[in-house]
């Protein structure tokens, strides 16, 4: 049981792949995603519940985290009808994580991303951007996802900028 939350984050970097290749929205596509999504879902819950967290556990979460992210950007970016100013935003939102990240990087010598309900409520909305993309504008999805990204990043930069000492699990500026 130690390691069934690494595994799950392993297995989803592992997804990229299919995830990068795969003719986007078709059934084994979709299975990745779906995959990808159960398995953020539940290495965190897991690892806590039985006690098992770790610094490494918590690294692996984010950067695949962030790599399932950027692949999916990526590859809907070319087939969405977006306008320009959304495209440089999207540029934008992402340029201010990893400023967030370096400025951890710098303050505390490891690659640092926040578990914040910011974060997190940010990364599920993430994952249900097909299902929003049924019924609304990419545009309309994609202003309300970029509001929470910056809320969420600018929450970063400000927590790793001026916390005394590193808690990849705090909660938020609000819940202090």
């Amino acid at each position: 049981m130690k390691y069934v939350p690494n595994i799950l984050s392993l297995l989803r970097l592992f997804l990229v792949i299919p995830l990068a290749t795969l003719p986007l929205f078709g059934l084994p596509f979709t299975i990745a995603y779906v995959i990808a999504i159960l398995t953020d879902l539940l290495d965190g819950p897991i690892a806590r519940k039985f006690d098992i967290a770790s610094q490494l556990g918590a690294t692996l979460d984010s950067i695949a985290d962030v790599t399932i992210a950027l692949v999916v950007i990526f590859r809907l970016l070319p087939i969405l009808d977006i306008s320009n100013w959304v495209v440089v935003w999207i540029f934008i939102a992402i340029g201010m994580k990893f400023l967030g990240v370096a400025i951890g990087f710098v303050r505390y010598k490891k690659i640092v991303f926040l578990h914040s309900y910011a974060n997190k409520f940010f990364v599920l909305m993430l994952c249900f951007f097909p299902v929003f993309y049924i019924f609304l504008e990419a545009d309309i999805i994609l202003v309300g996802l970029l509001v929470l990204a910056m809320l969420a990043f600018c929450e970063d930069i400000y927590i790793n900028s001026t916390s005394k000492e590193l808690d990849l699990d705090v909660k938020g500026v609000l819940f202090k």
